[in-house]
């Protein structure tokens, strides 16, 4: 281990001068110790004037320093030589990204041996950012001439159109004599105006150079997606006029919606998928319980529990088989709760025929088996004197179907602290297939589920599954 010698001192003089100097300045030791600096190199790092750095290492005060810069302090040490930079960035300790213009050269002792360096820093950050913005601006220009077959048009600051090339009046199709004198807003599907007028009024304000958005946009026939880019030209500090450059998108946003319409079935399907085995193998636990608890003889339970089982595959059954032909409500509700009241005791179904296209039967079906499930797990057919009624009424004129599932004689009811999956997916379920709603009342002698919808007309419908 190299024993560090103790950090030199700068005269007084030296440290006032280079205190009061305009420029960020600052010496080191040979070992990068802070010998003396600049009020203004301080200010330049955000940090106060007065503060102390003497005897310091750089490397201490400033850990953020990158390895490049430390790099290049060691070669002016090394080798002596003099290194210098006319925009180099810096990141500071709070994230922020300086520009800075840099010098570094060696100070000798008198024996002309390297006692250390001096640094000279300039931020020169607005300078740069100024370069950059031109740069960038010339790079649009360029990008203009280069993408000729995009829609290209110059427009007024208030937007309205001076010339446009042959791309931007095939995209909008429209002549050029009828684009000419018309402005880019009232061209704008009225779900985009109001994004553009305040994109423009950015551009006229100078608040921002360059707007690049998606907008939706009228043509004949129709209307169709495109993304647009509007950058102000200014001329002696004065907004002269506005480039447009447009490009059709209308192929990805409709990629983009038919994906989100995937994506958001495909989640349905999947948490259906497993609230449904859930529900199941609740269920079939729940069976298996009820009859080895209250049938002694083994024989006689595993008959019992193995036609429960083939009862609950018949819904299971009924909702393949709907998926494809039309059914009776009331074989829908009877077939979908046969599993729950094998004895036909437990649970009333009443109500006028009324033929379900195959998108309701799925529906009705999925709709009784969740409140089956529900009443055999929590509600009336959890207890042995536990009963449920089911009804419907239904107006052949109006297509109106009102159902009413109630519950009674099952333990004391109180309402969920959340909306489970089972009552979301009759909702949803009731909603989008049969445009109707669910209402539950959690009464304390009983559950009240009321259904109400209107059920499609013949030509209305389709099947489940072909869609």
């Amino acid at each position: 281990m190299i024993d560090e010698a103790p950090p030199l001192s700068a005269s007084p003089s030296v440290t006032t001068a280079l205190k009061h100097a305009p420029l960020g300045i600052a010496i080191f030791d040979s070992q990068m110790r802070y010998l003396a600096a600049s009020r203004q190199y301080l200010t330049d790092q955000r940090l106060p004037a007065d503060m102390p750095l003497i005897g310091r290492r750089h490397y201490d005060a400033f850990p953020e320093v990158p390895q490049k810069w430390r790099d290049l302090h060691a070669r002016v040490l090394a080798e002596g030589v003099e290194l210098h930079h006319e925009g180099d960035p810096y990141v500071d300790r709070d994230g922020r990204t300086e520009w800075i213009r840099w010098s570094m050269a060696p100070w000798r002792t008198d024996t002309g041996e390297i006692g250390g360096l001096v640094l000279y820093t300039e931020v020169v950050t607005a300078n740069i950012q100024a370069r950059l913005k031109l740069e960038a601006a010339e790079a649009r220009y360029r990008a203009v001439f280069d993408q000729a077959a995009m829609g290209v048009a110059r427009l007024t600051p208030t937007g309205a159109v001076l010339e446009a090339n042959d791309a931007f009046c095939a995209l909008l199709r429209r002549d050029r004599d009828v684009l000419v004198g018309a402005t880019l807003q009232n061209l704008m599907h009225p779900d985009s105006v109001e994004a553009t007028l305040e994109s423009a009024a950015k551009l006229l304000s100078g608040e921002a150079e360059t707007c690049s958005a998606e907008r939706r946009v009228l043509v004949p026939g129709g209307d169709l997606w495109i993304h647009l880019t509007a950058s102000m030209v200014k001329v002696d500090g004065q907004p002269a006029y506005i480039l447009a450059i447009i490009s059709d998108i209308s192929a990805r946003k409709q990629a983009d919606d038919a994906q989100g319409r995937y994506q958001a079935q495909l989640r349905l399907l999947i948490n259906e998928l497993n609230h449904r085995v859930k529900n199941t193998l609740a269920t079939v636990q729940s069976m298996a319980s009820q009859t080895l608890r209250n049938e002694p003889d083994p024989m006689v339970a595993f008959e019992k529990f193995e036609a429960r089982l083939l009862g609950l595959s018949r819904v299971h059954d009924i909702l393949t088989r709907e998926s494809w032909h039309g059914a009776e409500l009331r074989e829908v509700a009877e077939r979908a709760l046969q599993p729950f009241d094998e004895a036909g005791a437990r649970v009333s179904i009443e109500g006028p025929p009324v033929w379900m296209q195959p998108g309701g039967a799925l529906t009705m079906a999925l709709t009784f088996h969740e409140l089956a499930t529900n009443a055999l797990k929590y509600g009336a057919l959890s207890s042995a004197t536990g009963r449920v009624r089911l009804g419907w009424t239904y107006d052949p004129d109006t297509r109106a179907l009102d159902v009413t599932w109630r519950e009674a004689g099952g333990p004391p009811v109180s309402p969920p602290t959340r909306k489970g999956f089972g009552s979301r997916l009759i909702e949803r379920s009731l909603r989008g297939e049969l445009k109707g709603e669910a209402a539950m009342d959690y009464r304390r002698e009983g559950l009240e589920c009321r259904l109400v919808a209107r059920l499609p007309e013949a030509h209305e419908g389709g099947m489940m599954g072909q869609g």
